[in-house]
């Protein structure tokens, strides 16, 4: 399985979702999303979007949240409900926390993904 194929999909399907959100907007959300990633992890990311709560940011952390978790379908793996941040931090700390190489492989694959969604918004311009 071509996991960066697998990315760019995903990072496009997060721009053409909120093509009614300036540009500036997303890729400033993405930003953020891909720092908290980067500095503490999966978990700590997905707390930080469902933790917007702007309208426009609300918007955009959904969208980007619930791509995020259908990659986890990728490894085997998926949430049964996406909305409840309760069920979902269970469901990353059941099946993807525990496991080192899934934590791993996950981060890597989300960073791959924020980063094409963050040029995504910013060629929209």
């Amino acid at each position: 399985m071509n996991l960066d194929l697998e990315a760019t999909k995903t990072a496009q399907k997060i721009i053409n979702k909120t093509s009614k959100i300036s540009p500036n907007e997303i890729e400033n959300l993405i930003t953020k999303t891909l720092g908290i990633l980067q500095e503490n992890g999966v978990y700590a990311c997905t707390l930080y979007l469902y933790s917007r709560t702007s309208d426009s940011e609300k918007e955009v952390s959904e969208v980007t949240r619930n791509e995020l978790l259908k990659m986890a379908e990728l490894l085997g793996k998926e949430p049964e409900d996406d909305e409840k941040a309760e069920d979902v931090l269970k469901f990353l700390t059941d099946n993807i926390c525990n496991d080192l190489d899934t934590l791993f492989l996950t981060k890597q694959l989300w960073e791959q993904t924020l980063t094409y969604a963050r040029y995504g918004a910013k060629a929209r311009r």
